[in-house]
């Protein structure tokens, strides 16, 4: 069998949550020493022209009844349930990723089975399906820890290597040789001391010195995010600067707006010339970043709403998706995308009114992280509402007639800086967490800064969690057939699977 290698990188990323769903499932699906197989059906995301990404839409393994044979010298499917997967998936258009175990807890290799079986799969769905979907096939050892990936031609007859991740980022893992160039420069050892035999840092690496305690993966990993940012006021601008000092130099920034003089008390650096100047609040935010970064950084800047087609097809692209607005329209519509690519999202907020019991001004801000893969959103979460995002969608003259009916507040909702600060280093904070791998964020957060109280409230995410949510939810795709399913099929029914 031919191992076909070309520039194209292909990935594949599973969410955590749903990775240790499906393989518990898997290893719960056997006998010991038992083989056993499971099913991920994707969609395909080309981020660009040599890198393409399959992402998840739903999983299935089956249960020991689905199976004609399961042992240890192969696995065959029942024809009633793999026609079953044809018609609920496949016909839909999805490809295919097959994952199966090999016996053992050495690192698994495929044997010539497997590229006998998965060579003619590989032509089957190309010569029965309209779409033409790929075969990305998986051999895991038997608990599940060791894997190797690979990705068909329409023909059977070469593949390609696949990168697997099932890391809350989807990241590379960075290998210590591709930062032994950089071994003979100083790095802070014994929590903070600088070894003085060491040569100088350049100014770049000299930047992040006090920040080693974090290990240098993270540093490069930070370095390294692309991150699309939705809203560049006054939340959006202190968020961008302060991420951008902890290391992150590549950026999608969006917002329609231009800078005006009551923005002046809360975006810092903000001056009334760019007022005068009509400066776009994007270029604003992308001149504080340069101004950390002379060289070495990458920011696009998109002076137009999120819904904007260049904007969506730049936020696919992105490792993290953050919208800091003032409208529940566009966080609605980062939620949409953020499930559709598959991609962290980040929410921030604050909120000022007077308590009702005293007459005193109480201060929120919150940062809030759905699950990555499904469970709970920004929608079924209540964390937006849906009424007003229609209406924020609606056309002018319909605003107008919500309005008068009094609906809609005429004065823009309080800030200052000092709150939109605390919320904007805590979002940091987490991300930071979130690539160093010191916060566990699988389930989500949902996190409330209340003051004067001076008390952070943090949700308890299982009351979000809603399996019938039309936005986020994957039930349906979950269930296997039952034993009285039944369904007639045009395809011919192959051994394998």
């Amino acid at each position: 069998m031919i191992y076909h290698n070309k520039l194209t990188e292909y990935r594949l990323h599973i969410p955590p949550k749903m990775w240790q769903e499906f393989r518990q499932n898997m290893l719960d699906c056997r006998d010991i020493n038992e083989e056993v197989i499971g099913f991920f059906f994707c969609n395909r995301h080309q981020i660009s022209k040599k890198k393409i990404r399959y992402i998840p839409k739903a999983w299935i393994v089956p249960f020991p009844d689905c199976y004609e044979m399961q042992s240890t010298s192969g696995l065959v499917l029942t024809q009633q349930f793999h026609s079953y997967l044809l018609e609920k998936y496949v016909k839909q258009g999805l490809h295919v990723i097959h994952i199966h175990t090999h016996v053992g807890d050495i690192a698994p290799e495929f044997s010539s089975v497997d590229d006998y079986y998965e060579s003619e799969y590989s032509r089957f769905l190309t010569q029965n399906f309209k779409r033409k979907p790929r075969l990305i096939s998986g051999v895991f050892n038997q608990s599940l820890q060791k894997s190797k990936f690979r990705i068909w031609n329409r023909k059977g007859n070469n593949f390609d290597n696949v990168i697997f991740s099932n890391s809350y980022l989807e990241m590379i893992d960075i290998d210590a040789e591709t930062v032994t160039e950089h071994q003979d420069t100083p790095t802070i050892q014994h929590y903070g001391i600088i070894n003085p035999t060491q040569p100088a840092l350049d100014s770049q690496n000299q930047m992040f010195t006090r920040q080693k305690i974090f290990g240098e993966t993270c540093q490069k990993q930070l370095n390294q995010l692309k991150v699309s940012l939705i809203g560049c006021g006054g939340i959006g601008s202190i968020f961008a600067e302060l991420l951008g000092r902890l290391g992150v130099k590549n950026w999608v920034l969006i917002d329609p707006d231009k800078l005006e003089t009551v923005n002046l008390n809360r975006m810092p650096g903000a001056t009334q010339k760019m007022i005068e100047q009509r400066w776009n609040k994007v270029h604003y935010v992308k001149h504080l970043i340069k101004k950390i970064y002379q060289t070495g950084s990458c920011v696009h800047a998109i002076p137009t709403q999120i819904d904007c087609e260049i904007a969506s097809s730049e936020i696919a692209t992105s490792d993290l998706i953050v919208v800091a607005t003032d409208n529940h329209l566009s966080r609605k519509i980062a939620q949409e995308l953020a499930l559709e690519y598959m991609r962290p999202l980040v929410c921030l907020g604050t909120h000022i009114d007077i308590n009702p019991s005293d007459n005193k001004p109480r201060m929120f801000c919150r940062i809030t992280i759905p699950p990555l893969g499904g469970g709970w959103c920004l929608m079924c979460g209540n964390i937006i509402s849906l009424q007003k995002a229609a209406v924020e969608s609606a056309p002018m003259q319909i605003n107008q007639m919500v309005a008068k009916a009094g609906y809609i507040d005429g004065v823009n909702d309080p800030a200052v800086f000092w709150l939109n600060s605390i919320c904007a280093s805590t979002a940091v904070g987490v991300i930071h967490g979130m690539v160093s791998g010191f916060l566990n964020l699988s389930a989500g957060i949902d996190w409330i800064y209340e003051f004067p109280r001076a008390v952070w409230h943090q949700t308890n995410t299982k009351h979000l969690e809603t399996p019938s949510c039309y936005f986020c939810s994957h039930s349906d795709d979950l269930e296997p057939p039952t034993e009285e399913f039944s369904i007639e099929s045009d395809f011919e029914i192959i051994d394998y699977w």
